[in-house]
Formats: C-alpha cells, structure tokens, sequence
C-alpha cells in the first residue's frame, strides 16, 4: 500500500511539473505591439534547447580534435622515413652504322635480352636509358638520329632526335619516384615499407640513324658512318630510418 502511495506522489509531482513547464510555455513574456510580436516561454525553451545542443556539439568535436591522430584507427601507426636513391649501371653495348636507315632493336624489344628486365625489382625509382653517337669520315656533321624508348609494360613511345657530329639523347623512364621524405599508416614498419612497393619495368627501344650528311649527296665517294653505345641506367630507392611517430 505504501508504494502504491509513493508511485502516486511521483506521478503527481511529474504531472504538476509538467503542468507548470506546459504554462510556461504558453505564457507571454515580451509582447511587442508595434511589430505584433509575442516572445513566449516556447520561444525561450527552444532556445535554450538549441543552445544546449550547439554546446554539446562543440564539446564532442574539440573532444575528436584533441584525441590522439597516430591513427590506431584499425591498429593502424602512423610512420615516416628518408627515401636514399641510388644510381646503378645496367646493360650497354657499342656498335657502328655504316649506312642510312640502319637501326637496332634492343631490350624487350629483341626479347632475349633479359639484361634490361627489372619487372621483380620492387624498388625502382627511375631509369635513364642513354645513347652516346659521335660522327665518323666523310661529309663531316650534319647527319641525323633517332632514339625510340619505352617498356613492356607501357608500350607508349619517348622519341628523341639528334643531328650534327654527335651527342647524347638521354630519356628518363620514371617508375616510382618518391620525394626525399614519406610518411603513411602502416600496421607495422615492415608493412610501411612494403606499401611503397612496385614492380619494376622491361626497357627497351631502338636506336636509327636517320640520315647521312648533305656533303654525302655532293660527295657520294665519301664514306660516312656513327659510332653508338646504349646504356641502361636504373636508379633504386630504399627507406632510411623508419620510425614511428608519437601522438600528434
């Protein structure tokens, strides 16, 4: 019996709370009669209301912004390091054109030669496949050629050209180059470093010479000819001094 009381003075007092926030509701607190407006106790309580929510909203959001950001979203760690490029000598050979319209396959190109295939090398940077040609006999400078790279993978090809005496034609083949600081989330430093990771390329091209002097045509007992050597030169990248950074 006596809780049955109890629970009817509670629910009596709810009710007369209830009753009075409800008159406060509806009672006019400002009346403006020259623009024929009423604040109310509504208008008050939405307020109020509103303000609330706009307070609880910036708490909660400072709250995110000054938590940790090393990410331990997932397990995930946040990790950065130096990037060390290293320059390295791959394939080359030398040879001679002894007529116009000469040229020579290399590389993917040709197939066999397996020296230019870095397709497992994870680490590569770049390459820079050169070509060094230098005039010989006859008409003298004036000659023309041409240097065609690209990879089996990207069958897209970099044209160069050349004429005079002599020269080299370089053309850079970029495949993952990194600037000289990296940074990302990462479970662990070994999966940090394995993110960066990608297959290398198969390089290849050819090399023509395009055409002979003009004092060849006048000249036509002079004997006109190039020297060439092609080299591959790759460039790898490693990660220096992977750590983990702390809370930012």
């Amino acid at each position: 019996m006596s809780s049955e009381k109890n629970s009817a003075s509670i629910t009596g007092k709810i009710s007369q709370v209830m009753s009075s926030f409800e008159s406060y509701n509806n009672k006019e607190i400002y009346r403006f009669d020259g623009v024929g407006f009423v604040i109310t106790g509504r208008l008050v309580s939405g307020l109020c209301g509103f303000v609330i929510i706009v307070l609880m909203l910036m708490l909660t959001f400072s709250s995110a912004a000054n938590s940790v950001m090393v990410a331990e979203l997932g397990g995930s760690k946040a990790f950065t390091a130096e990037v060390i490029v290293t320059e390295n000598t791959g394939a080359s050979f030398t040879d001679s054109f002894s007529d116009e319209g000469e040229s020579v396959d290399f590389g993917h190109v040709v197939q066999e030669e397996m020296g230019w295939d870095y397709i497992t090398n994870m680490h590569i940077s770049h390459f820079e496949v050169v070509v060094d040609w230098s005039a010989n006999g006859g008409g003298g400078g004036g000659r023309q050629v041409t240097f065609d790279v690209s990879s089996q993978g990207n069958t897209t090809i970099v044209s160069q050209s050349d004429g005079g005496n002599g020269g080299t034609i370089t053309i850079l083949w970029a495949v993952n180059q990194l600037p000289e600081t990296v940074s990302d989330t990462s479970n662990s430093a070994e999966d940090f470093l394995s993110s960066f990771e990608t297959e290398g390329e198969w390089m290849g091209g050819s090399f023509t010479y395009t055409s002979e002097s003009t004092l060849a045509d006048t000249t036509p007992l002079t004997s006109e000819s190039i020297d060439y050597t092609i080299t591959l030169i790759y460039y790898t990248w490693e990660l220096e001094n992977i750590r983990e950074l702390a809370g930012i």
